[in-house]
Parts: structure tokens; sequence; C-alpha cells
């Protein structure tokens, strides 16, 4: 996958990867990233898409490896730009650019959280949110919920003050952040009500009424972040998207862990993968009608 960069409407360049399959393209799909996950942590599952026919586009949000300054300490990024700016500026390049539509975005985490920002939103077919949910750290199982506690209240702080940026690195938490993208992603995790006080900032609203994409949400059952109550939650910000909420049962397909990002992992290739290959390809509508045969007869289900 060759990188390129595509400019923002603020002006800002963005790190890019861009791939279609050789022949006939079955479909356009967007891998948008978790928190502090660079894009090219998921381009084996990208590769593996474009296998099966499909152009896929990966990138970084600003601040996030190519899309971030030598220094990072320069970067005055928040998270809400993420889907404000650069989810924005990817829909612009791939209609406006590139003449494509009907695309299935893939949202790891925060990558569907903020697809509620999008304009260009009925230029997407469906959403498949992985491991997408409400962060509030007391909505998460002990005593997980504890040490995410500490990190909000006393590392993630010291780290800012120390460093001058969020040192992700020096406590095994992904890539490092922009400060004030992780004092804001921290001011979310805090909240019961997680990113509610932005979205009536930036929008005058509470949630976004106004996305009508079918999302299907699924977790892995052994990721403590997203799980029965945390997800469900995370969908109520899209109170007119219809859902279908997909709890992936681990233990039937590895003995390995999956959590919140191993379901991208190369040695998922021929289990998670080809579930995930299913989910992309049966339509939202088809659920709605009857139950498909095969791996989704296990999992467990929720509609709206």
């Amino acid at each position: 996958m060759k990188e390129t960069f595509i400019i923002a409407a603020d002006g800002y360049k963005l790190s890019v990867l861009f791939e279609k399959p050789v022949g006939r393209s079955v479909g356009t799909i967007v891998i948008s990233s978790a928190t502090g996950v660079k894009k090219e942590f998921y381009i084996n599952f990208a590769r593996f898409l474009v296998d099966k026919g499909y152009g896929v586009l990966l990138y970084d949000y600003r601040g996030i490896g190519g899309s971030a300054p030598l220094d990072l300490k320069l970067s005055d990024a928040y998270m809400h730009e993420w889907g404000l700016k650069d989810m924005n500026a990817v829909m612009d390049y791939l209609v406006n650019k590139k003449g494509l539509t009907d695309i299935i975005w893939i949202g790891h985490s925060v990558g569907a959280q903020l697809i509620g920002f999008l304009d260009k939103y009925y230029h997407i077919k469906r959403v498949i949110a992985i491991n997408s949910a409400l962060g509030y750290w007391g909505y998460l199982p002990f005593p997980k919920n504890f040490i995410i506690w500490t990190l909000w209240y006393l590392i993630g702080p010291l780290l800012v003050k120390i460093y001058g940026y969020g040192n992700m690195k020096k406590i095994g938490w992904g890539e490092n952040l922009p400060k004030n993208a992780l004092l804001e992603w921290r001011k979310w995790c805090l909240s019961r009500n997680y990113f509610k006080s932005l979205l009536i900032e930036k929008l005058g609203l509470d949630k976004f009424y106004h996305f009508m994409v079918p999302i299907t949400a699924l977790y892995t059952s052994d990721d403590f972040i997203a799980n029965d109550k945390t997800v469900p939650l995370m969908l109520d910000f899209f109170p007119n998207a219809p859902y279908e909420i997909l709890k992936l049962p681990v233990k039937k397909y590895t003995n390995d862990k999956v959590e919140h990002t191993g379901i991208f992992r190369k040695k998922f290739k021929e289990t998670l993968w080809v579930y995930l290959l299913d989910v992309i390809e049966i339509p939202t509508s088809r659920y709605r009608v009857s139950v498909s045969a095969g791996m989704f007869d296990e999992v467990d289900r929720q509609f709206r």
C-alpha cells in the first residue's frame, strides 16, 4: 500500500494508505483507527480485504503516526478533531477525488464513535463498529476500572506534565498522543455522559440525531472496555441509526486473548478474519429477515 497525503479543510496534512484490488472492485472500505493506534497496525487485515476484492483506505489522525509532527509537543490537536476534521477529509478524498460511494466504514473504537461528525455520511452504506464503546471508567469491570481510574487521575496528567504530551508508549498504552487529545479523552472518560458536552458545544445537540446509517456493533467477549453495558450506551449517541449488536464469543474460535485490539492481528486470518468478512458481506437488512447460518448462530444479538 502506497502512502499519500490528503489535506483537511483547515490545511492539516494527513497520511493515508489506499489500495485497489486487481480486477473488478466489489466495494470500498475505510478502516478508521482506535485511539493511539497507527494505520499500519491494520495493514495485514487491509491486504486481506484487498485480496477479497475491496478497495481499502487507512489513515492516521492528526498527531498520530504519519500525521504527527516530529516533535509531538508542537501538536495542538484535539481528539474531537479526528471526527470533525480528519474523518471528513477522508470522505472528501474518496467521494470528490476518487468518485467513490456506498462506502463501508469499519471503525475501531473511537473510529466509530466520532462518525456522527461526518458531513457526507450519506455516502456510507454501513458502519461496522469494532469494540466501540462508551469509555466512562466507572462502567468497566473491577479491578480494571481502578487501573483506568489511576490512568486518568494520576498517570495521564503526570505524563503531560513531564513530557509535554501523552507519552503513552512509556506505559505500554499505544502511540503517543498530543497533549490536548489526551486531556480531552481524559475528560470524556471521567464523565458518565462521555462526550455529550462536546456535542452540545459543537452541534447544539446532545446526540447525533441526523446519522441514520445502519450500524453493526461487534465486540469481543474478552474486551473489558467494550462490554455488555458500554456498547449499547455508545449506540445511544445515534438514536436514529438502525443497529445490531454482535457479541463475538472468543473461546469458540481461539484460546488466545483478543481483547480490545487483537482481532486485527494476522494470526487470526483463518478464524476471526473470516468471521469479520461475513459480517462485512451480509447486509444488515438480511439479519432482520432471518438469522444467518454458520458463525452467526452462536453470537448474542440485539436490534433496533
